[in-house]
């Protein structure tokens, strides 16, 4: 419901500040793509983790 939705807003906006802050160079030339490739390797390593038990 409302709780897993503001959790769910909340962890991208970590996943968000994150990037920014520790890859400012690939930010700073791909503005875009470096967020779709950062949540691309996120929902990866969250499948790889969940097929892994």
């Amino acid at each position: 419901g409302t709780v897993s939705l503001v959790t769910a807003l909340a962890a991208g906006a970590i996943l968000a500040m994150v990037v920014d802050t520790m890859i400012p160079e690939a930010v700073e030339v791909t503005h875009l793509m470096t967020g779709l490739v950062t949540s691309a390797g996120f929902l990866v390593s969250l499948a790889v983790s969940h097929a892994g038990g």
